[in-house]
């Protein structure tokens, strides 16, 4: 069997230190965004993977200057399983770019970390496996599985041009599709991108690692940014999009991962609704919930109690 290893990216926002740190840097007067705080996605996704995915050989944490705190951690740290990556040490030899807060850089350098695997799955820590994963739901000899559709690229869609002109000048969130298709555009993709979804990532090290020693102006251009920003293309988007044009990518649909947004939208029957279509199915392997931090207590509890159980069963 192969070596895979998992990467997941972490942050604690709810840490006087961090919160302090990213307001220094601040260039605006935004407050402070909630979208910083956590709220036990790390301990659902690692604990995920440890049960759906044991073949797992190591999981990295990568996060800044912090480490997680769950039940069971320190054993997982102790016997090697599981290990924390400080920014610092992915970052060396750009340490001046640092701190950063933007995912999009972070993600950039994740090929860096020291005895990383050839083969490697990125996760957000608000991803979770909830049923049973094979090698092969990730990679195939040596083609990697992705999970997605294609859809036209937004340098040629005049509403998708118009829109970003339109988030410049008002100063909003950069597009999560937006950068994918950036990513498409910077591997040669003109008319479309191969557009993903809130899931488990399989990534190449070296094909990752030989593009950017080929640009290196594009790997700086990446990680100059501290904050989200329009001119970023997505990593892993990038990886992907490298594998496809050289034929060693498998396509599948997303029929495997259901996505739950806006969680501070759902009440709790909508969401007791949700999880017991979840319970009545295995096909669905790959679960995203978003905002978990912005949920009512009693939504919050409910997926709590869901997850957990799922994890023990």
């Amino acid at each position: 069997m192969r070596s895979i290893d998992a990467v997941i990216t972490w942050v604690d926002g709810s840490d006087e230190d961090y919160k302090k740190k990213i307001e220094n840097h601040l260039t605006t007067s935004t407050n402070y965004k909630k979208q910083y705080l956590q709220a036990n996605e790390i301990e659902y996704c690692v604990k995920s993977i440890l049960k759906f995915a044991p073949f797992v050989r190591r999981i990295f944490i990568v996060t800044d200057n912090q480490k997680p705190s769950f039940n069971g951690l320190k054993d997982l740290i102790v016997s090697k399983k599981v290990k924390v990556v400080d920014h610092k040490e992915i970052f060396k030899g750009y340490e001046k770019y640092l701190p950063t807060f933007n995912i999009r850089s972070i993600d950039a350098v994740l090929h860096r970390i020291e005895d990383l695997s050839e083969m490697f799955v990125y996760f957000n820590d608000d991803v979770f496996l909830i049923n049973k994963i094979r090698e092969e739901d990730w990679f195939v000899e040596n083609k990697v599985v992705l999970i997605g559709k294609w859809a036209k690229s937004y340098s040629i869609n005049p509403i998708k041009v118009l829109s970003e002109k339109f988030k410049k000048v008002f100063g909003l969130r950069p597009s999560f599709n937006a950068s994918q298709s950036k990513a498409a555009n910077l591997s040669g993709f003109k008319k479309e991108y191969f557009k993903s979804y809130h899931t488990a990532r399989p990534q190449i090290k070296s094909l990752i690692k030989e593009f950017y020693h080929k640009n290196p102006e594009s790997l700086i251009d990446q990680i100059k940014y501290r904050f989200r920003h329009y001119n970023q293309f997505m990593p892993y988007s990038l990886c992907w999009h490298l594998l496809i044009k050289e034929n060693r990518a498998i396509i599948k649909g997303v029929k495997e991962l259901k996505e739950i947004q806006q969680t501070q939208n759902l009440n709790a029957k909508q969401l007791i609704s949700i999880l017991e279509k979840l319970d009545d199915t295995k096909e669905v392997k790959y679960l995203n919930i978003q905002d978990l931090n912005y949920a009512d207590k009693d939504v919050f509890m409910i997926f709590d109690k869901w997850m957990r159980k799922k994890l023990q069963g």
